[in-house]
């Protein structure tokens, strides 16, 4: 029976968060934010903080911590910006508030975090204004987040002198992570 209320007391400590995991959340998790802007305490109740821990948080600035917040959220958009550049292009000034969004409240998983948050994003896009997104961009990243050997799509593809041409966008996957993307235009 002591070995029960020993493993109970582990779990229980198990469970509680410490500080830096705890700030990385409210970093990445807007929601969290604004609970903790509203009461700091309530926030550390939210993700269990480690009282010895408590003194710490309460000394973080809530417009500090949304400021650094979207430091990272724009280093966030620059890369997804680097995989669907022609997406990311089409909203101009309304990008930086759509992506804010939905970045609030998504997070990529780890591993292909880039990609993934490229791909939701443009869902997101697709979801909030159909037609947003650019399908050859939707196509690469598709194609790089799944694991057919194989993709062809028939698409507008675009060309040095700006107009787009209907053509092929071919996928060749080489590796399990490695694959190839060529374009084939049709010409009459």
């Amino acid at each position: 029976m002591a070995w029960k209320l020993k493993s109970a007391n582990w779990c229980a400590f198990a469970m509680e968060t410490d500080f830096i995991t705890a700030f990385g959340r409210l970093l990445r998790d807007g929601k969290l934010r604004d609970v903790f802007s509203a009461d700091p305490r309530a926030a550390a109740a939210q993700i269990q903080l480690k009282q010895a821990d408590l003194a710490a948080w309460s000394q973080l600035v809530p417009a500090d911590v949304e400021f650094q917040a979207q430091v990272l959220l724009r280093k966030r958009l620059d890369l997804v910006k680097y995989f669907a550049p022609e997406t990311c292009r089409r909203p101009g000034d309304g990008l930086w508030p759509i992506f804010l969004k939905y970045a609030r409240i998504n997070w990529p998983p780890e591993g292909a975090a880039r990609i993934v948050d490229a791909f939701q994003f443009c869902r997101f896009l697709e979801d909030k204004k159909p037609g947003a997104t650019e399908p050859s961009e939707l196509n690469r990243l598709t194609f790089a987040l799944g694991r057919s050997r194989l993709a062809v799509h028939w698409v507008n593809l675009p060309m040095k002198n700006g107009n787009p041409r209907r053509g092929f966008q071919i996928f060749l996957r080489v590796t399990g992570d490695q694959w190839r993307e060529f374009f084939l235009y049709v010409r009459l």
